[in-house]
């Protein structure tokens, strides 16, 4: 009876999701996801196509051949500086043409988030409580920085599903899928350096070496596949990196970097990640008492905000903060006041979110708050946790069902 109950539920759950999907494409207009997208796209289809996809002429050319309008598409005219193992998994979307890619991609990043979700609840929850599970979907549709990655056709979902998945198979003994995982979250190394961080000391701590033996497997695969489409892609991606002119320093992003920047002129805060490291043996110790979802969490809503430079659609990967506080207020580990307070700032931080997001035009340094207030957030309700009486209340849960 209860089996057939949760497939009833999962069906449910199916049919709703897929209507979202459904109801959010048909209200698309032909520029959503596109904007970012056509800089991995592009470099995907030269390298499906046989050119040099870190060349910046080549890119430039194919990217105003496939959308000539420059003021509609930001994204225009850049390369793809991230590690060379993204285009080994974005080039099935090079096989594709632009618009289908764009479609697809949509879709694959949507599931990618909402499978990190899905994973964060019940690798927290240690339950299949439908109801919970439907509102953690809720809030992870509804979370603006979801919306963003969505919009801009990123790629910070790969990233979001790396560590998740990455850090749930380290703590699960699953080491080479661990190792494996975690090299998505490399793709955007300046959003997860502390966890990188965190996790190579834990390996040599514990001489955990199957890790970085995974890590390197899915390495030389990814390399591999690019030496048999285009043997020459190390001195070319070697040039892309030494002859482009530095942009982290110009450009407008949501950290307090890029916000004293914009404020002061000053670089000063640019790089107050190493400001982390007194930081590194206190944070590493919640792996053993906390698990590694709360070390992750704490890692990334400390160095989030101090990170060198990063977007507004890269804070998607503090998600996982958040479905971990629904998931301690719908356990019952918080009192019925601090459950509203919690749940309140929550909702009003988000609503503020949107609210900037919805702007007609606005600086990415003036995002840099919400890793702040977010921490702050999670902090009190750590602070006000009551595990014991959690666990009381889902065993009686159990006993009633």
């Amino acid at each position: 009876m209860a089996r057939a109950r949760s497939k009833t539920w999962r069906l449910r759950l199916l049919v709703v999701l897929i209507i979202l999907l459904i109801l959010m494409l048909s209200r698309l207009r032909k520029a959503e996801g596109e904007s970012d997208l056509l800089v991995y796209w592009s470099a995907a289809r030269l390298l499906a196509t046989g050119g040099n996809p870190f060349d910046q002429t080549m890119l430039q050319t194919l990217q105003r051949t496939t959308r000539p309008n420059p003021v509609a598409h930001p994204g225009q005219d850049w390369a793809a500086w991230n590690p060379p193992w993204l285009l080994v998994v974005m080039l099935p979307l090079g096989l594709l043409p632009f618009d289908w890619s764009v479609r697809v991609w949509l879709l694959c990043s949507m599931g990618l988030i909402l499978m990190a979700s899905i994973w964060t609840w019940r690798w927290s929850a240690l339950s299949a409580d439908p109801r919970g599970l439907l509102i953690v979907l809720g809030s992870t549709l509804a979370f603006g920085q979801t919306l963003s990655c969505l919009h801009e056709g990123q790629i910070s979902g790969l990233v979001l599903v790396g560590l998740v998945v990455g850090l749930w198979c380290l703590q699960a003994g699953h080491d080479r899928w661990a190792g494996a995982a975690l090299l998505l979250a490399t793709i955007k190394p300046q959003i997860v350096y502390f966890v990188l961080w965190l996790v190579a000391l834990w390996i040599i701590r514990h001489r955990r070496w199957q890790v970085a033996v995974g890590m390197a497997g899915a390495a030389v695969a990814c390399m591999s596949v690019l030496w048999l489409l285009f043997p020459g892609w190390v001195p070319a991606y070697v040039h892309l990196l030494t002859s482009h002119p530095s942009q982290m320093f110009i450009m407008s992003v949501a950290t307090l970097g890029g916000l004293a920047y914009a404020l002061w002129g000053t670089h000063l805060l640019r790089f107050a990640g190493v400001l982390l490291l007194p930081l590194t043996g206190a944070v590493l110790s919640l792996a053993n008492s906390e698990g590694w979802l709360t070390t992750m969490n704490v890692a990334l809503l400390l160095s989030v905000p101090l990170a060198p430079y990063g977007f507004n659609f890269d804070q998607v990967v503090l998600l996982p903060s958040i479905i971990q506080m629904i998931v301690w207020m719908w356990r019952g580990e918080l009192a019925r006041g601090w459950t509203w307070a919690i749940a309140s700032g929550l909702l009003l931080m988000n609503i503020a979110l949107l609210r900037m997001l919805l702007l007609p035009a606005f600086y990415n340094h003036w995002l840099a708050w919400l890793p702040l207030v977010l921490a702050g957030l999670y902090m009190l309700a750590w602070k006000q946790r009551r595990p014991a009486a959690g666990r009381k209340t889902n065993e009686l849960q159990r006993k009633r069902a």
